[in-house]
């Protein structure tokens, strides 16, 4: 599980529901938490603003999602 996925979860909240709140396709949102894709900067930087949280919070310095024990989230 992505630190993005597990943000979204805790706050019960769809692709769907975050992709219109910071105006992203939710299949993009998708492919993102997948690891099909990495977001782009300017993403990165609404998710943290959404979240009120670091960037370096949710991606690692190479723009991959930052990804967490599944068993502890």
């Amino acid at each position: 599980m992505t630190r993005l996925e597990q943000l979204r979860k805790e706050r019960n909240l769809s692709q769907s529901k975050l992709g219109l709140a910071i105006g992203v396709n939710p299949n993009i949102l998708s492919q993102i938490e997948r690891g099909w894709r990495k977001p782009y900067p300017k993403l990165l930087q609404s998710l943290a603003a959404y979240f009120g949280v670091p960037i370096e919070e949710i991606a690692n310095p190479d723009g991959s999602l930052k990804e967490v024990d599944s068993k502890t989230a």
